[in-house]
């Protein structure tokens, strides 16, 4: 039947994973020392930054750190642009004690991940950013996994975007998503950033997918939503995802829907989207049978 079919085949287009690129929790999370960090200076020899903020590690703010930014772009890849740390400029750092320069006036360290050790903090968000990246290493400091997967719905749900990006990456990487989910991510649905929306779209449909339709009783509600995003979203990228969701489920009406898509949506992504879905749905349903 189509729909064991469908449950038992990946999503029809889901992007592929993405193991090279690290959310939050998952970068800061081999570093024994994380700060936020203003670079007063480049001697030359070292980068000499001011603690902002201690996120995990202890180093006070007020501590002069002295970072070994030539090692990390010595060890960098042929061909890769070195990493710059510009006077003027924040950064998160990661951190680990360095066995370089014992007679410095101030610490030395080592930029753990090399030159991935340090990202820019936005002017305009560096408290979110550095309040986000202070509460994640709260969680890793405890060193408990179970802490961590109980504690993702109160990040879903909280004020600081920042922190609702990490909760979304990490469910999304490790395919933590069940319909226990479903309260805190569907009204990120209605968000007005484009790259949430997308990604909530993307957790839904994989919930629904999963679950069978007796553990979510509003089933044909959450449809209609995801539905609403592959026919009416703003962003593209959005409505491309919608419809591969929607397209992994057998739900009633999902092919005519899709033909709508494939025939009326204005950007040519996504109809493509919708018009491949039709012929893989096709390839999975018994001789015979109609939507």
């Amino acid at each position: 039947m189509l729909a064991s079919a469908i449950r038992s085949t990946p999503a029809v287009t889901e992007p592929p994973p993405e193991p090279i690129r690290l959310g939050l929790f998952e970068w800061m999370a081999t570093a024994p020392i994380v700060v936020a960090a203003d670079v007063l200076a480049d001697d030359g020899k070292f980068v000499q930054a001011l603690t902002r903020a201690p996120i995990k590690g202890g180093v006070p703010a007020g501590t002069v750190v002295l970072v070994d930014l030539k090692k990390a772009n010595r060890d960098r890849a042929v061909g890769t642009r070195s990493l710059d740390l510009a006077k003027g400029h924040a950064y998160l750092l990661l951190l680990q004690a360095s066995s370089r320069a014992r007679k410095e006036p101030d610490p030395v360290y080592d930029l753990v991940r090399g030159m991935a050790g340090a990202r820019e903090l936005p002017q305009e968000t560096s408290s979110a950013v550095i309040g986000a990246a202070a509460r994640l290493a709260e969680i890793q400091e405890r060193k408990n996994d179970a802490l961590l997967w109980s504690t993702v719905p109160d990040l879903l749900e909280d004020p600081n975007p920042v922190l609702v990006d990490a909760a979304l990456e990490l469910v999304i990487k490790f395919r933590r998503e069940t319909s226990a989910l479903l309260p805190v991510v569907e009204p990120l649905l209605e968000s007005p950033r484009p790259d949430v929306r997308q990604r909530a779209v993307l957790v839904v449909g994989r919930i629904l997918r999963k679950d069978d339709k007796s553990e979510i009783p509003e089933r044909s509600v959450i449809v209609a939503e995801i539905t609403g995003r592959a026919r009416r979203d703003d962003d593209v990228l959005v409505r491309k995802t919608a419809t591969a969701a929607i397209a992994a489920l057998s739900d009633p009406g999902i092919d005519e829907t899709l033909r709508t898509i494939s025939r009326d949506d204005p950007d040519q992504d996504v109809r493509f989207e919708a018009e491949k879905a039709l012929y893989e749905r096709k390839l999975l349903r018994p001789s015979g049978s109609t939507d």
